[in-house]
């Protein structure tokens, strides 16, 4: 607006050669121009606020039969403009709350890193996961079989119930994650990375210690909250090196799990452990030499793996030196 008055008293100044007149026609072109320039900020304005009620209804913020304001009064634009804003606002607020709830429940039933991998690679509809280091733990129940045979089911389910979520307590303390539940078994991972082995293989056997320590504790609960006297035990057998984490199944239904020599290897040493051992495979006790006692066993043959392997046995942590 001011370059077009500014030229029109140019022209003004041109032909007049006096600056009060060229400077009363700028004044006069100025005026005339405002009414224009308005009306075309004002359809503007109109213009983004139908815009944007049209983007919210394509966002389903605005529901499907909603009429659309084409002409509102200008002095009202802004705050009706505001308000489509605030109703966006708390629409977003409460699907990111639905988006955390959601993923809360999940992670409760699949695991932490199975959600985090759904949520990634959800789209695909086979995944063929990825080669990583972890140490796989599994632990499973001694005489859960004649278990059964006394308990009622209802009490099997509470037995099962209360000593995995001691076990879990334990585990995800640890910074581990149980990947699933087989029966009265627990299958579980930790984080492997070479460049922090030794810490790893220390923080993975403490809670291996620790679960034997918790399982135990709660038998001593269990005659007295049955109906039936019970004696279990619990073995678990940790091995660490690759594995595959990823989806297994078909296109329709999907499992996260691990899979892999380390896997099977750490299911075999959980098998032939005897209540209250913890089993491991020769590189982890090298790595673990340092800070916990180790028995050697005689050497076994492993079902699936040829000539035979000798599985150590985690008596307990050292003491740390200048204690007694």
């Amino acid at each position: 607006m001011v370059f077009l008055a500014m030229v029109a008293g140019g022209i003004s100044w041109y032909f007049t050669k006096n600056q009060e007149t060229s400077l009363g026609v700028a004044l006069a072109a100025a005026l005339a121009l405002v009414p224009a320039l308005w009306d075309v900020q004002r359809k503007s304005q109109k213009r983004v606020f139908v815009e944007l009620q049209l983007f919210l209804m394509r966002c389903r913020i605005l529901p499907d039969d909603y009429k659309i304001i084409r002409n509102p009064p200008l002095l009202t634009l802004e705050k009706k403009k505001q308000e489509l804003l605030d109703m966006a606002t708390a629409q977003f607020q409460q699907s990111e709350k639905k988006l955390n709830e959601t993923r809360h429940i999940l992670d409760k039933f699949v695991g932490t890193k199975a959600s985090q991998f759904a949520t990634q690679k959800g789209k695909q509809a086979v995944w063929e996961g990825e080669l990583t280091r972890a140490i796989v733990l599994f632990s499973d129940v001694r005489g859960f079989t004649a278990m059964t045979e006394k308990l009622k089911p209802q009490e099997t389910i509470r037995y099962l119930n209360r000593m995995f979520t001691e076990l879990e307590e334990v585990i995800a303390f640890s910074g581990g994650e149980i990947n699933k539940y087989i029966g009265d078994a627990i299958l579980a991972f930790f984080p492997f990375p070479v460049e922090s082995a030794e810490s790893c293989v220390k923080k993975a056997l403490v809670a291996a210690l620790q679960m034997q320590d918790g399982f135990h504790r709660l038998q001593t609960t269990f005659k007295d909250n049955y109906s039936e006297s019970v004696n279990t035990g619990l073995g678990i057998g940790l091995v660490g090196g690759e594995v595959l984490i990823g989806n297994l199944g078909s296109a329709r239904r999907m499992e996260f799990t691990l899979i892999g020599d380390t896997v099977n290897f750490a299911s075999r040493l959980c098998s032939i452990a005897e209540d209250g051992q913890i089993l491991v495979d020769q590189d982890i006790a090298l790595l673990a030499g340092n800070n916990f006692r180790m028995e050697a066993l005689d050497p076994v043959r492993i079902k699936g793996k040829s000539g035979t392997h000798r599985p150590y046995s985690v008596m307990g942590e050292k003491l740390s030196q200048g204690l007694t």
